[in-house]
């Protein structure tokens, strides 16, 4: 934790999902112990609000026959857009009696979506390494990609490409145009030297600024970093947190890095110092810190 973050009061298991709201004056907290967390930002930090949706009032859309793995809302559409582990992708219109619009099979399990408002793309990334790249305006049709990455993804700002992690620690940026195939490229991004063996830890969490077009990674490792993928270089390591990082979003002005880390079962050697770390921070530098150094 450096100088620059503001700590808030963390969930009591590991968080799962952060989002701001369109003001960037509040954050949303999910967590596995079942409950989500709103702070509001605008003035002095105060105890957040809590949800435990077991006890309240709660209007149910409608239902996979899976686990739901990841939701995005589209504003200019005003849907919401679900995938689930049953491998397939639903489309919901909140405003209509019946809310769902369409369902979309998948050919494997889903794991994570990522939208741009930009140009209206939406990237669903699966098990077997699967991505589609769908045009949310023409959701019917889908463009498959096999990369060798499969665990988190993030579109771009102008939504032509995005970045992908993976559980081996490895960054690839890809581009939807396929002319721009040739432009795509990966690197080993979260790894350290342990006692002189290389090792590589799963990347968690990826989020592209929305002004600066520059992104971040976090990884089991603890450690967040910038990247300038057109530069194709690293701008920024932050000080290395207490557990591994498990979400990373900004927030829609560009002023604030919201980090939520805890410990992420994805180690075979059990580390009891990170177990019962869970942190909720914000980070508020990235408005520098994400922007490209201009060439000489």
């Amino acid at each position: 934790m450096s100088s620059s973050d503001t700590a808030l009061q963390p969930p009591v298991d590991g968080i799962s999902s952060l989002a701001f709201s369109p003001d960037s004056q509040r954050l949303l907290v999910s967590s596995w112990d079942g409950t989500i967390q709103l702070h509001d930002l605008s003035g002095p930090f105060q105890p957040p609000k809590i949800w435990n949706f077991g006890t309240g009032l709660v209007q149910v859309l409608g239902k996979h026959d899976d686990a739901v793995q990841s939701i995005v809302w589209c504003p200019e559409y005003s849907v919401l857009v679900s995938c689930s582990w049953d491998s397939t992708l639903k489309v919901w219109d909140p405003s209509l009696e019946n809310p769902l619009k369409s369902t979309q099979p998948l050919p494997a399990k889903a794991y994570n979506l990522s939208y741009t408002h930009a140009s209206s793309h939406l990237l669903v990334s699966m098990a077997h390494r699967h991505v589609y790249v769908y045009n949310l305006a023409e959701l019917a049709s889908a463009s498959d990609r096999i990369i060798p990455s499969r665990h988190v993804n993030s579109c771009s700002l102008q939504g032509l490409g995005w970045a992908s992690g993976s559980l081996e620690g490895k960054i690839a940026v890809e581009y939807i145009n396929p002319a721009d195939q040739g432009s795509k490229y990966a690197f080993r991004a979260h790894r350290q030297n342990v006692d002189g063996t290389d090792c590589l830890y799963p990347i968690n969490a990826l989020a592209y600024h929305p002004i600066h077009n520059t992104f971040v990674s976090g990884g089991s490792d603890g450690y967040v970093s910038v990247w300038d993928h057109n530069a194709k270089k690293r701008m920024k390591l932050y000080p290395k947190y207490l557990a591994p990082i498990s979400a990373l979003v900004f927030s829609p002005d560009g002023t604030k890095l919201a980090i939520g880390a805890s410990y992420e079962h994805d180690n075979a050697v059990d580390k009891p110092e990170e177990q019962n770390v869970v942190m909720a921070l914000i980070k508020s530098t990235v408005m520098d810190d994400c922007k490209p150094k201009v060439k000489a």
